[in-house]
């Protein structure tokens, strides 16, 4: 008889460990606080990540934006782009916006912000290539939370659309309403509000 065949299985090694899943893109967090005029030096960058577990071991030890003080923004964009109007890759585009009661009385927030920046990195858009970023608002007035494209012209309309109606599925917000600005109109608006290029 031969010897007992060890059926334990082999022990992983540290190459098989350390393996991590790559994203499509590299994302940069900035985190914008309200402390000077010159909005320059109110926005640093914090990190950047490119796998998955990198961006967990991120956004599990950072404070929701439900804990944040006022004025304070969260920002996820895709690496080399800053979230300005201004900047190249988002001078011809516009944002995606959902208006919420102030953070503080608003539960669902954490989830929404948490929902909505999983399904961008994990680029479950049909046109992933046209949002450059999200941002949530923190402000006495209400929370908004947006994602920002990178083509607002008519005729992008139906991309458009397309990715405002996945947004909606993604946070089940059927009810609550979404509208899209140019950043032109926003940069440009009269009073509160920018016009509404398209609304869901």
């Amino acid at each position: 008889m031969g010897e007992p065949v060890d059926t334990e299985p082999a022990a992983p090694s540290a190459e098989e460990i350390i393996i991590k899943h790559p994203l499509e893109n590299k994302w940069t967090l900035w985190f914008y606080e309200n402390k000077s005029k010159v909005w320059e030096e109110n926005i640093h960058e914090v990190a950047s990540f490119d796998t998955v577990e990198d961006f967990w071991c991120l956004f599990n030890h950072i404070k929701p934006p439900s804990q944040l003080s006022l004025h304070c923004d969260y920002n996820y964009f895709k690496n080399g782009i800053k979230p300005m109007w201004e900047d190249d890759k988002n001078s011809t585009g516009g944002r995606w916006l959902l208006q919420l009661p102030p953070a503080k009385n608003s539960p669902q927030v954490d989830d929404y912000w948490k929902n909505l920046i999983m399904s961008i990195i994990g680029e479950v858009y049909e046109h992933s290539c046209e949002i450059n970023g999200a941002i949530v608002n923190i402000r006495s007035k209400g929370t908004k939370i947006a994602i920002w494209t990178n083509n607002a012209s008519k005729e992008n309309g139906d991309n458009i659309i397309t990715i405002g109606k996945k947004i909606k599925e993604v946070l089940g917000i059927q009810n609550e309403k979404l509208v899209y600005e140019a950043h032109e109109d926003t940069a440009n608006k009269h009073g509160t509000f920018a016009k509404h290029a398209f609304m869901l």
